[in-house]
């Protein structure tokens, strides 16, 4: 499912603010909708008709129950097209952490709606190995991260190190360990430094050319670098790599351990080479 399709269906939405829930997810699950509340309707005619009132309010509960479902359902289909094309100039906020081939499937119609057994909508659309996949109506936002000011904050911060690069023997004003740290956690701010570009670089990238040599050689495995793997609260690659940053933007001269590491062991065999001629 292309970027440029699912913007195109959402300015082109022939649907306004008045439509009905039940008409926006196109005529086909109309009509599955439709002949739901109909059968529905049609039950609590027969209960009322018998004067089994007590019966017939399961069913009327069960058609405010769908109206309900659609009105949310709606109402996030809002907020997912805010989200794809709602940033400057268009941008998508959704970060690269969000696996959104469920929702653009779904949203611009080429999902359908059915009923379980408990009379609640189930959403399901045909995935790109041509398995189906199927959601509850809540299960559609669980895992959606959408991009907030956590890069404003990250770039402040870095600008604010570097403007004190020139305060000769002067400790930053920050502490940038405890800063980062807190940036991280704030909202789960990590999986947006995780998957997305900030200040001009992707994490991930620098860590693979940083970590090169260990890839090639197997010690880094597939699951080590699924996006879950780098949160902060088990493991510290994104605190390192980001804090470092800081730290650098402070003293250009910072080398991290493994610099200096590389460092030392350069110059001990620059040392030997020169012994040796």
């Amino acid at each position: 499912m292309s970027d440029k399709l699912v913007k195109k269906y959402f300015e082109n939405m022939p649907y306004g603010d008045d439509a009905k829930s039940s008409e926006i997810h196109g005529k086909d699950n109309q009509k599955v909708i439709n002949h739901m509340v109909a059968s529905l309707t049609a039950k609590y005619d027969e209960h009322m008709a018998n004067k089994d009132k007590g019966s017939a309010q399961v069913f009327k509960d069960a058609i405010k129950q769908i109206a309900a479902d659609l009105d949310n359902l709606k109402e996030i289909k809002k907020e997912f097209a805010v989200n794809y094309g709602g940033g400057t100039g268009g941008k998508n906020l959704f970060s690269n952490y969000t696996d959104l081939n469920f929702d653009r499937n779904f949203m611009i119609e080429n999902g359908k709606i059915s009923f379980n057994d408990q009379l609640r909508p189930v959403l399901s659309v045909i995935a790109p190995n041509g398995e189906e996949v199927s959601k509850r109506i809540e299960d559609i936002t669980e895992n959606w991260v959408v991009k907030g000011n956590e890069e404003t904050e990250y770039m402040r911060m870095q600008q604010d190190a570097a403007k004190q690069r020139n305060t000769v023997g002067q400790p930053i004003d920050f502490d940038i360990d405890w800063a980062v740290d807190n940036l991280l956690a704030n909202n789960d701010a990590w999986k947006v430094f995780a998957t997305d570009k900030i200040g001009g670089t992707y994490f991930l990238h620098d860590y693979l050319q940083e970590n090169e040599e260990a890839l090639n050689a197997g010690q880094i495995s597939d699951e080590m670098l699924h996006p879950d793997s780098f949160n902060p609260e088990f493991d510290t690659r994104l605190h390192t790599y980001y804090a470092n940053r800081l730290k650098k933007s402070f003293d250009p001269d910072y080398q991290t351990p493994k610099e200096a590491q590389e460092a030392d062991e350069l110059m001990a065999k620059t040392n030997n080479e020169n012994t040796q001629v």
